[in-house]
């Protein structure tokens, strides 16, 4: 009985306060203390385990969810296997075509919990050479509708393995099925940077009443319940998880028939990578897995609880107590009104021909195969073996307005003609504007500064790797055409190329410069020039440095790729992060660099049309691939935040200037990478400022 005064909440806490205090019997029994008035709780599920696992034994853990192997043969899984997890009770009717179906879509191996069957269950799946089987006795509810049993099996035995988690009356469907093996679907979703695949939960029945649903063992359960309905939900609700990481679709067939009491969630997660920090739902409704590592697809899992052993199932279920009982309240309802309860309807009812049918209807979606691939392009050894420059200064340019004095800049601090190659990368202008640069070069330059004209305008990041491609030197800088350096410059980053650290890359301070006045300087890092301590932190959580400020050794481009097309305008955040996850990043604290703001910049583009903010928010997926996976998800949900509030401060200077259009586009992209509550509290601040105003 619930104690009088007891808060679960207050009891989370303090077990949260006693594990990072390091008294973890104290903190188990809090956590235990939970459980019992919250068994679906699953954060506490996962605290617990991890408690358990950390300070007694992952068999302990085993033993407190009463999870006993049955059977002698060894648990054997190869690193390529796609696993499937199963809870089953009394399931001998459908398990055949279960299994069967699974085998056939390409799962290797099935980690079965049996709990408490009565029937042959346990004895065929113990036939079964590719079923590994457990029996628990525990609350199917206290076990969180099985999900602790699937934490513990797959941390035994399934980390880093992709895992199907489904139920015996449950097959799972996806886009061009028919086709393609549940193996390639997760290499396709892996390659695109994903780890969770949702799908949608289709109800499927037959043309006759429930009870008329005559099911054979080892039939194909389409044969017998082979219709759905084409509405598959009723509503949405946007960020409803735990983690507001999903939207989630409710209704469907069951609100349809048995009401809205039931709250018949129609979206699931079944298809996940595990690891260690991924936290298991009852009923895998929803996934820990952040937002951008949930893929753009959908499947389905099609849903066939309506055979003529419906009503007895139902019946004994509210017996046991032991399922989400709102919904069996309302099946048992509705089958009290009418025993020979029909689900088909003319209206509402199509037959199922196949998995084109479902991506036609929008209930299944399909994303092309390279849709989220991330590519890093090849950089190639330079092939001339021959003395090298020590430095290759490579200008990107689009115009002459602002060329000469970047080119000053550089030359007045150049070392020797070996020493330095000066080269301007013109990225497709046409022909009068190719004289005009080509006659600044020569004029300032001479013999020193080369020019090279792509034919065609190709942008950014593509115009940066063809100027890394061009390079000779061991040390690359490139330069666009409207920053402009310090005398000394070269000076100081050649502390970076003598340093014993060997950093893959330096930078320097920079000056924001508009209208030719300095409006700010940017953050100093540390106070004396020298390699960065924990600067893969910091780089990742927000980009503080201006591209021009930045040289990279070219033999770090040549291992790592050059910059990522998928990140756009924001490619070379990304690139600054890929080199601090693999390499020590020399500072230096003297502002060397200017960084020129105008009204025809890209950046200012950028900054109207939010661009700035969602291509951010891009490489924060892309970065994903490379941090470290026990550090990745909370520094990318801090880097999301803190973009959020940088889109809010743009906001606020839009609104100033009267630009409400601009405004409001960046106020969407903010609550896009966070609704976190101080992100809400700003918005909702800046906008009653608004108002007041």
């Amino acid at each position: 009985m619930k104690q009088a005064g007891y808060s679960a909440d207050v009891e989370l806490n303090m077990a949260d306060i006693w594990r990072k205090r390091g008294k973890p019997e104290r903190a188990i029994a809090g956590y235990r203390k939970v459980l019992e008035q919250q068994p679906e709780n699953s954060e506490a599920h996962k605290q617990h385990i991890n408690l358990m696992d950390e300070t007694k034994s992952l068999e302990a853990a085993f033993e407190h969810y009463g999870l006993l192997r049955i059977g002698e043969a060894p648990v054997e899984i190869e690193d390529s296997d796609v696993l499937c997890c199963v809870v089953v009770r009394n399931e001998s009717l459908r398990l055949p075509f279960f299994l069967r179906y699974h085998r056939e879509l390409g799962i290797a191996k099935f980690l079965v919990v049996d709990n408490g069957s009565t029937d042959e269950t346990l004895d065929y799946l113990l036939e079964q050479p590719d079923v590994y089987v457990w029996q628990s006795h525990f609350s199917f509810v206290g076990a969180n509708y099985g999900s602790v049993w699937f934490e513990l099996l797959l941390r035994k035995y399934g980390v880093g393995h992709w895992c199907l988690i489904a139920d015996a009356d449950e097959l799972f469907y996806y886009p061009d099925c028919e086709r393609i093996d549940i193996a390639k679907l997760c290499q396709t979703q892996e390659k695109q940077g994903y780890t969770a695949y949702p799908v949608v939960l289709l109800d499927m029945y037959s043309d006759k009443s429930i009870s008329e649903t005559i099911y054979r063992s080892g039939e194909d359960f389409r044969a017998v319940c082979g219709y759905f309905d084409r509405q598959f939900y009723h509503s949405v609700l946007e960020e409803a998880t735990p983690y507001r990481n999903q939207t989630i679709y409710v209704g469907g067939l069951r609100e349809r028939i048995f009401g809205k009491a039931g709250d018949y969630y129609v979206t699931k997660v079944p298809l996940i990578k595990y690891e260690l920090d991924c936290v298991l739902a009852g009923g895998q409704h929803w996934t820990s897995y952040p937002a951008y590592e949930i893929s753009a697809s959908r499947g389905a899992l099609l849903h066939f609880k309506y055979f003529s052993s419906f009503a007895d199932y139902v019946h004994k279920t509210l017996e046991r107590q032991e399922n989400y009982l709102p919904q069996y309240i309302q099946y048992a309802h509705g089958l009290a009104k009418a025993s020979d309860l029909m689900l088909h309807s003319p209206e509402h009812s199509l037959k199922l021909e196949g998995s084109a049918q479902l991506v036609k209807l929008g209930i299944m979606q399909e994303t092309s195969e390279t849709a989220r691939v991330v590519e890093f392009p090849v950089i190639s050894p330079v092939s001339d073996l021959g003395e090298r420059p020590l430095w290759s200064v490579m200008i990107t340019c689009h115009r002459a307005t602002y060329l000469a004095q970047t080119l000053e800049s550089v030359l007045m601090q150049a070392p020797g003609l070996a020493s330095m190659q000066i080269e301007v990368v013109v990225d497709g202008v046409d022909a009068k504007v190719q004289a005009e640069i080509r006659a600044i070069a020569q004029d300032i330059g001479a013999k020193r500064v080369q020019v090279y004209t792509h034919d065609e305008r190709i942008r950014q990041p593509y115009i940066l790797n063809l100027a890394i491609s061009r390079a000779k030197g061991h040390w690359v800088h490139i330069l666009h055409d409207d920053d402009w350096l310090a005398p000394g410059f070269y000076q100081a980053m050649t502390a970076a190329t003598d340093s014993k650290m060997k950093p893959g890359a330096a930078f320097c301070r920079h000056r924001y410069m508009r209208d030719g006045k300095q409006r700010w300087i940017s953050r100093e890092e540390k106070e004396t020039a020298g390699v960065i301590e924990n600067w893969m932190e910091k780089i990742v959580s927000f980009c503080h440095v201006q591209f021009s400020s930045m040289v990279v050794r070219r033999d770090v481009y040549e291992k790592l790729g050059g910059f990522c097309p998928q990140a756009k305008d924001a490619a070379d955040w990304e690139m600054w992060k890929r080199i601090a996850a693999y390499y020590p990043v020399w500072y230096e604290p003297e502002p060397l660099m200017y960084y020129r703001e105008h009204a025809a910049s890209e950046t200012s583009h950028l900054l109207r049309s939010g661009k700035q903010i969602s291509e951010a928010r891009e490489t924060i997926f892309i970065t994903r691939r490379y941090l470290p996976r026990s550090e990745a998800p909370v520094l990318s949900n801090i880097a999301l935040e803190n973009y959020a509030f940088h889109a809010l401060d743009m906001a606020k200077q839009q609104l100033q200037r009267q630009d409400s259009e601009a405004a409001v586009i960046n106020m969407r992209e903010a609550l896009r990478c966070s609704q976190s509550v101080s992100v809400q509290k700003a918005l909702a601040d800046l906008l009653l400022s608004t108002e007041v105003a």
